[in-house]
């Protein structure tokens, strides 16, 4: 039996060199594609995460500036209202509101400037 085998591999040896070489040629390249592609899908991973982070600090930064506005708008409401309720009251007391309900000129002037501050504080 081993005899046979001796001259198989004696009779055969060429091809059986030649097919072994292809069969490492291909794994070669195999190998070298898997590797090719293990990088790429590593390298998109990264690029996702750092579009993920540059997303992130834009919305970070949207929010910010969102916040700053709206507290800007709130200090603006708080300084201006004393100043309307207090030039109303104002108002009330030295006109009161007449027995026949009209509102007078003036009244109706600070009513509207109380109206143009709140709008304009929105």
């Amino acid at each position: 039996m081993i005899a046979i085998i001796r001259a198989a591999i004696r009779a055969y040896w060429r091809p059986l060199v030649v097919a072994a070489g292809l069969l490492a040629c291909a794994a070669g390249i195999g190998w070298y594609g898997h590797s090719k592609y293990e990088a790429g899908r590593t390298d998109e991973r990264a690029a996702a995460e750092v579009e993920a982070a540059r997303h992130y600090a834009k919305q970070a930064e949207s929010l910010n500036a969102q916040a700053a506005a709206l507290r800007s708008k709130i200090e603006a409401l708080e300084n201006a209202k004393p100043k309307i309720v207090t030039q109303y009251k104002d108002r009330i007391v030295r006109v009161p509101l007449p027995a026949d309900c009209v509102i007078d000129d003036g009244r109706l002037h600070d009513i509207q400037n109380a109206v143009r501050a709140a709008n304009a504080a929105r």
